[in-house]
């Protein structure tokens, strides 16, 4: 095999060429971290949280989608207070009758969550970290990407501000994260105060902790007993399960485009490459005839061009680092493009997969030369 450094040699002494390959691998190294940390987000966010001891009431002709869950208000207060199963602390039962809407402000969209105190003692990955939940009339709090989803800046959505929905303004009291979750891209209030503003008589569901897994059959039992309520029970992960196959075509869509990043990357190593051998080809045919045999000069090549895809891929990869997270809005919420190790992993990982794919046609095209003709500069 030629030795590590003549590889090393002439990777450095061009200069120009080298650099701008680097670059290009380096960006399109961006852009398989970028797309595989979207498509991972979809997927987190859309059943990162699913539980099985968790209990969605729907209506009964809405199935397993929330958007078209149409619940009355007394229905709703009923399967709150009689569902058998639900756990209770401090004397309330863990069961939050909600309504999900979305508002319109000019070309901004809003995911609103109107919710009881009961809320919170369902849906526990959600954590108050400034200020405090809505006890007033028209206070709202606002998840960590609410920013990213309606596009506003801070100040925004600062406590103390007020956002209009549907024309009368909410006082902002509270920030709430729940990190990996579709909830960090809602705004949530009393259910009180947005049924009257939306004037809505209705609720999309109730979602009810239970005591444990086994428990969903009693209240799917309740369900189909109580006809007069007209509603059906699923589980959260079941419901969570039928968002997340809303959203594997998009996934789908950045994986293809992160395999087509691949390939650029392959397209512009084996631009270098042949380059460097239509460069060099007295030199690679000298190599030859001092017994070097054809197997070592092309590996030598496809080595030189994994390097290079590596110190790129590798560039790539502090630049995603020294971006840091990045919030996103998609049709339904928004997530973090959080470039984490396995994100990163992969995209070196590509990028030298990248350069060994394009290193591995130039290095064929250089030992097929024939000895002569190379030995006299003829590629």
């Amino acid at each position: 095999m030629l030795p590590f450094q003549y590889i090393l040699r002439n990777i450095l002494r061009r200069g120009t060429r080298t650099a701008a390959t680097a670059l290009g691998i380096a960006i399109t190294t961006m852009l398989v971290i970028a797309m595989h940390a979207f498509a991972s987000g979809l997927s987190t966010a859309a059943t990162g949280t699913a539980r099985d001891d968790v209990a969605v009431v729907l209506g009964v002709s809405a199935e397993v989608d929330l958007v078209r869950s149409v619940i009355t208000r007394g229905h709703a207060e009923v399967a709150a207070a009689s569902m058998p199963g639900v756990v209770s602390e401090n004397g309330q039962r863990a069961a939050s009758i909600e309504l999900h809407i979305a508002s319109r402000n000019g070309n901004r969209v809003g995911l609103i969550r109107a919710v009881t105190p009961a809320a919170y003692l369902v849906h526990t990955p959600v954590q108050v970290v400034a200020g405090r939940e809505p006890r007033g009339p028209y206070e709202i709090m606002v998840g960590a990407l609410v920013g990213a989803r309606m596009d506003l800046p801070p100040e925004a959505l600062a406590i103390g501000a007020t956002m209009p929905i549907e024309h009368r303004d909410f006082t902002i009291v509270g920030h709430f994260a729940a990190p990996g979750t579709t909830y960090e891209a809602e705004i949530w209030g009393r259910l009180e105060d947005v049924m009257l503003t939306t004037k809505r008589e209705d609720v999309s569901c109730v979602i009810a902790r239970l005591r444990s897994p086994d428990a969903i059959a009693e209240a799917q039992l309740f369900a189909a007993r109580r006809l007069d309520l007209e509603i059906s029970v699923v589980t959260e992960r079941e419901l969570l399960r039928a968002l997340a196959s809303s959203l594997t075509p998009i996934a789908a869509l950045a994986r293809w485009m992160a395999l087509l990043a691949v390939v650029a990357g392959a397209f512009a190593c084996a631009n270098t490459m042949f380059a460097a051998v239509l460069a060099r080809t007295r030199e690679l045919g000298t190599l030859r005839a001092l017994g070097h045999s054809p197997l070592a000069v092309a590996v030598g090549l496809v080595e030189e061009s994994a390097l290079l895809a590596f110190v790129g891929g590798g560039l790539g990869v502090l630049l995603a680092m020294a971006i840091g997270d990045v919030s996103l809005r998609y049709p339904m919420g928004a997530l973090r493009l959080q470039p984490d190790l396995l994100s990163r992993a992969i995209g070196l990982g590509a990028a030298v997969v990248s350069g060994v794919l394009g290193g591995i046609v130039p290095a064929v095209r250089a030992v097929r030369i024939p000895l002569p003709d190379a030995i006299g500069g003829k590629a």
